[in-house]
C-alpha cells in the first residue's frame, strides 16, 4: 500500500513538474511573439528612388527622395551616394567628373562647374536626410533639381540633361533604426537591406553594394 502511495505522490509531482515547465514555455513564448508583434508595429522601412518630373506632372525637376514605407519612425544615421564605386562627398566635384562638357579639360571642370554656380546657371535645393526622423510614409525630396532653361541657361541646361542619364547609375547607402534600436543597412537600386548591430559607418561605407561586386 504504502509503495502505491508512493507511486502516486511521484506521478502528482512529475505532473506538477511538466505543467509548470510548459507553463514557463508558453510564458517565453507569449513574450517572444510579443515582443516581435511590437517591433514590427513600428518597423520602419527605408525606400530611396529619383524621378525627372515634379509633382505637378508638367514641369522637369531631378530628385533623389527618400520614403519611409513602413509602420513606425525611422531614424536615418547613415546616406551616402556613390557613383562607379567611388562615394560623392562633394556635389560640385561629383558633377564635374559627370556632367561637365566633353570639351572641358579635365583640370578645369571643377572651375567650369563652380562658375556655373555662381553665374546662376543652375541651381540645386538640399534637404537633411542624415540624422533625422522620418514619420510613417513621411518623404522627404534629399535633392531636386529643376532644369534650367535651354535658351537662358545653356551650360546648366547641358548639366541636368547629362546628369538625367548619370542618375541612374548612382548607388545609395542608408543605415536606419526604429524606435527599439533595430537597424538595418539598405541599399539601392540593388533594393537590399539586412539587419546591423549598429550604424557603424567605417565598416561598410566604402564597401562596393552587391550589383557592384566583380
Amino acid at each position: 500500500m504504502k509503495m502505491h502511495y508512493r507511486t502516486i505522490e511521484l506521478v502528482v509531482a512529475a505532473s506538477v513538474v511538466v505543467i509548470s515547465l510548459a507553463s514557463l514555455f508558453v510564458a517565453v513564448f507569449q513574450g517572444i511573439v510579443m515582443d516581435r508583434t511590437m517591433k514590427a508595429s513600428v518597423m520602419p522601412v527605408i525606400q530611396v528612388g529619383h524621378g525627372n518630373v515634379g509633382e505637378d506632372r508638367q514641369s522637369w525637376v531631378m530628385t533623389i527622395t527618400v520614403h519611409n514605407t513602413g509602420l513606425g519612425p525611422a531614424e536615418i544615421r547613415y546616406f551616402g551616394m556613390r557613383w562607379q564605386g567611388e562615394p560623392i562627398r562633394d556635389t560640385s566635384e561629383f558633377l564635374a567628373r559627370c556632367c561637365a562638357p566633353d570639351s572641358v579639360p579635365a583640370d578645369e571642370r571643377l572651375g567650369y562647374m563652380h562658375q556655373a554656380f555662381r553665374d546662376g546657371q543652375m541651381a540645386l535645393v538640399f534637404d537633411d536626410v542624415q540624422s533625422r526622423f522620418l514619420a510613417p510614409q513621411e518623404r522627404v525630396n534629399f535633392i531636386a533639381f529643376d532644369r534650367p532653361d535651354a535658351e537662358t541657361r545653356p551650360r546648366g541646361h547641358a548639366v541636368w540633361q547629362a546628369l538625367d542619364s548619370v542618375r541612374h547609375d548612382l548607388r545609395f547607402d542608408v543605415c536606419y533604426c526604429s524606435v527599439f534600436e533595430d537597424c538595418w543597412l539598405a541599399r539601392f537600386p540593388a533594393q537590399s537591406r539586412e539587419p546591423v548591430a549598429r550604424c557603424d559607418i567605417a565598416d561598410w561605407s566604402a564597401e562596393p553594394g552587391p550589383d557592384e561586386a566583380g
